[in-house]
């Protein structure tokens, strides 16, 4: 029940009396339910509202940021208005800004937390369940596979990130029901409906008329392939030497998904970017042969070669193109 919000957020035992933490304020339902439920947890002294203005819709986000910023007064917590940027060189390449906004955002809140209470502080974002739904659907038909199907982790320890709503199970139209009891009003979220993620936020509802349990059912669901996925990158990271790189034998023997994986791994700690579509590229990489002991070099996409010699295979960034 919607009511029992703030008691499931709680048994996580994710948020101390007094334990500061930063949460991540748009101003929307979910995000308003969130810190509404972090200051009643660890107290209005211990939270710290950010509101990250993107520079992007004009006038539209100049209201957002001072909506945001009076109704986290009034919750109780302590405010941070954060704006952004938009670099000069993407504004004149006229590409799409959704990579920047995400990656700036995510620089702006952890500068942030560590300049509120010390590096390490946690910042709180306000992902549902609905979202996680969302997210499995668009990527079940845009990007396949268990790492993919996997959506929105819980929590990701390395920056000190967490997703109390998500990780408790709490649903958009919870955090709205929430948020009514309450007294709290939100602005809402202006997500375009013709773009990829509302498209499929209109198909939610549809499937839930199918069975009421879709979303957790899309839940569990990425919970089930996280798990497998984490299972086959110990099993790709017990094949990697020392050297960061495998010897070819052992990767042909290897099962095909942890094969896969191997590659995937080596590419993106050769390039430092996630690299997709290498994993596809196995067959191609387990067939070189190098001539006369030199080396045998492929490109294997993503700014990826491979390169393999004396029986074992390592990645490096391919070179640039000429011309």
């Amino acid at each position: 029940m919607s009511t029992d919000v703030a008691g499931r957020v709680a048994a996580l035992g994710l948020l101390g009396a007094g334990e500061p933490v930063v949460v991540a304020f748009s101003g929307g339902r979910d995000s308003l339910c969130l810190l509404d439920v972090a200051v009643g947890l660890a107290g209005p002294g211990a939270v710290l509202a950010v509101h990250v203005h993107h520079g992007l819709r004009g006038p539209d986000a100049d209201r957002d940021a001072v909506s945001a910023a009076a109704t986290a007064g009034r919750v109780g917590a302590a405010v941070r208005v954060r704006r952004l940027t938009v670099p000069g060189t993407l504004r004149a390449s006229g590409s799409s800004p959704v990579g920047w906004a995400r990656d700036a955002r995510r620089e702006a809140l952890r500068a942030a937390a560590d300049a509120w209470a010390g590096p390490g502080t946690r910042v709180l974002v306000g992902h549902t369940a609905t979202d996680q739904a969302e997210t499995v659907l668009l990527r079940a038909v845009s990007s396949p596979g268990t790492r993919s199907l996997s959506g929105i982790a819980p929590r990701d320890d390395r920056r000190g990130v967490l997703r109390p709503l998500l990780e408790a199970g709490v649903t958009r139209g919870e955090a709205g029901d929430w948020c009514t009891a309450r007294g709290l009003r939100w602005r809402d979220d202006p997500t375009n409906p013709g773009t990829p993620r509302g498209r499929v936020r209109a198909l939610l509802p549809q499937l839930e008329r199918i069975d009421a349990r879709a979303v957790a059912a899309l839940g569990r669901t990425a919970a089930l392939a996280r798990e497998d996925d984490d299972a086959l990158v110990v099993a790709a990271s017990a094949l990697v030497g020392p050297e960061g790189d495998v010897a070819l034998r052992a990767l042909g023997a290897a099962p095909v998904a942890v094969g896969r994986r191997v590659l995937r791994r080596l590419a993106e700690d050769a390039v430092g970017a996630p690299c997709p579509r290498v994993g596809a590229r196995l067959p191609d990489v387990l067939a070189l042969r190098p001539e006369g002991g030199g080396t045998a070099a492929l490109d294997v996409g993503d700014g990826v070669r491979v390169l393999v010699r004396a029986g074992r295979l390592r990645c490096a960034a391919s070179p640039p193109r000429e011309g």
